[in-house]
């Protein structure tokens, strides 16, 4: 969008007010998409000013970017428990483990398909960022050891192993439209069929996990920034009340009764 915008565009007349324009009009719609892109506009005047491509200072610096709404939905326990019930029932274990590795992880699909065997280390289970390159070592726990477990259970039932963690009934790595093509049906039939009351994105599992984590949930997420993390934590702020002694006034000092 930015380059059919501003391709041809002379960069000196690409001035604050223009960025604006474009910010209200693509905002309506795509909000998120038109933060990212006032970023990288600001990205490519601050380039293109240090090596003189441009005279004026980074227009994009005077627009505030637009407020974001919380992404996704919060899934409660009782819709996680029913449809990881469903997804093992129907044979769906891969699916099931997946899903698991997401909510006790607060990881996006991207990188639980990504998953291989070699990142299974002796302290926990190893994570790579594809969106950013930043690596994290999730520490083990009984509920993890379980949900990688299964999904190598489920892996020695294909009928080639593979070295993907998360991985298809042939054997090969889920693309991204096949894993998602068995989980939008299972979810359309568990709902059809009064198991799941409402369904859910995969991409909600994060926004679970980080809501339902007790502690630093921007180092758990592994988010840069703390805005960016409150997008997906739905739970209040737990803050410590004051607890001061009430100073007391004239009104309420004892009357002496002697």
């Amino acid at each position: 969008m930015i380059e059919a915008v501003f391709g041809q565009a002379v960069p000196d007349s690409i001035t604050s007010p223009v960025i604006q324009m474009y910010m209200d009009a693509r905002g309506q719609q795509y909000p998120t998409a038109a933060n990212r892109e006032r970023t990288f506009l600001s990205i490519i005047f601050r380039w293109g000013k240090a090596r003189g491509f441009v005279s004026i200072e980074d227009p994009a610096r005077a627009v505030k970017p637009i407020k974001e709404k919380q992404a996704g939905r919060y899934v409660e326990d009782s819709e996680y428990l029913a449809f990881y019930n469903w997804l093992e029932s129907k044979g769906h274990t891969a699916h099931a483990a997946a899903m698991e590795i997401a909510y006790l992880c607060a990881t996006r699909q991207q990188d639980v398909l990504a998953l291989k065997r070699q990142d299974i280390t002796d302290e926990g289970l190893l994570i790579c960022q594809q969106k950013t390159g930043k690596k994290q070592l999730k520490l083990w726990t009984d509920r993890l050891h379980d949900a990688v477990e299964l999904a190598l259970k489920s892996n020695t039932t294909s009928r080639s192993q593979s070295m993907y963690l998360i991985r298809g009934r042939t054997g090969q790595r889920f693309t991204r439209d096949g894993f998602n093509t068995t989980w939008s049906r299972e979810q359309r039939a568990a709902n059809e069929g009064g198991a799941l009351p409402a369904r859910f994105r995969f991409h909600d599992l994060k926004i679970k996990g980080i809501s339902d984590f007790e502690g630093d949930k921007q180092e758990f997420s592994g988010h840069k920034t703390r805005s960016m993390m409150e997008r997906y934590n739905h739970t209040a702020d737990k803050v410590v009340s004051l607890n001061k002694a009430r100073i007391r006034g004239k009104e309420d000092t004892p009357k002496d009764t002697g």
